[in-house]
């Protein structure tokens, strides 16, 4: 019965890591920017493509009122390309497009509430990168599909000032595992058949 016990106990701890890969964002300093590797499907094979997920709770406000998330998904290596310096001069980039920076045409009107990318980046990257401005009155779940294995990054920032909060799921080929765990699959099998086999 003992060994039954310690069997139970150690699939308890290696079922602990085999949770989904689900964070939260919000207005919170810390919690704004989340980021994961993830595995494209030529990396590690897997039923469904790579993805990553973000949906974020509708808030009810009152009148015409719709708050804005500025809402941005790339790979790190590309992070560079996020954001623009206002001046050739300057040491600050400027990352979210407003009034302000609309004026000093680093975004136009239509990208406002987003953040601001770099001109001509895309003959550069690694990634895609996406932006958007959310409409937190009815917010839209953004899917950004994983075509090249990386380290992603989902980042935020209230616009409008007003609370809000967003679950992302980064989805790998082969489920919710991150992709820090999916070389312990075969050790954790492994270990797996030989607690069956002493159990036994």
């Amino acid at each position: 019965m003992k060994r039954w016990l310690q069997a139970l106990t150690v699939l308890a701890l290696c079922v602990q890591t085999v949770i989904a890969n689900e964070v939260q964002l919000d207005q919170k300093k810390e919690n704004r920017q989340r980021c994961s590797g993830m595995y494209s499907r030529n990396s590690w094979g897997g039923d469904v493509d790579p993805f990553i997920l973000t949906k974020f709770e509708k808030v009810d406000t009152e009148g015409d009122a719709d708050p804005l998330v500025s809402f941005v998904v790339f790979e790190w290596r590309d992070e560079k390309y996020v954001g623009k310096l206002a001046t050739p001069d300057s040491k600050e980039r400027e990352y979210i497009c407003d009034d302000e920076n609309v004026k000093a045409q680093l975004c136009n009107e239509t990208e406002i509430g987003a953040f601001i990318l770099a001109a001509n980046h895309t003959d550069s990257l690694r990634a895609q990168v996406t932006t958007n401005a959310i409409h937190l009155k009815d917010p839209k779940a953004i899917n950004y599909p994983i075509k090249k294995t990386g380290y992603y990054c989902v980042g935020t920032y209230g616009y409008s000032g007003k609370d809000y909060k967003a679950v992302v799921e980064f989805r790998n080929a082969y489920g919710e595992l991150p992709a820090a765990q999916i070389a312990k699959l075969p050790f954790y099998g492994g270990l797996a058949i030989t607690y069956a086999v002493i159990g036994a």
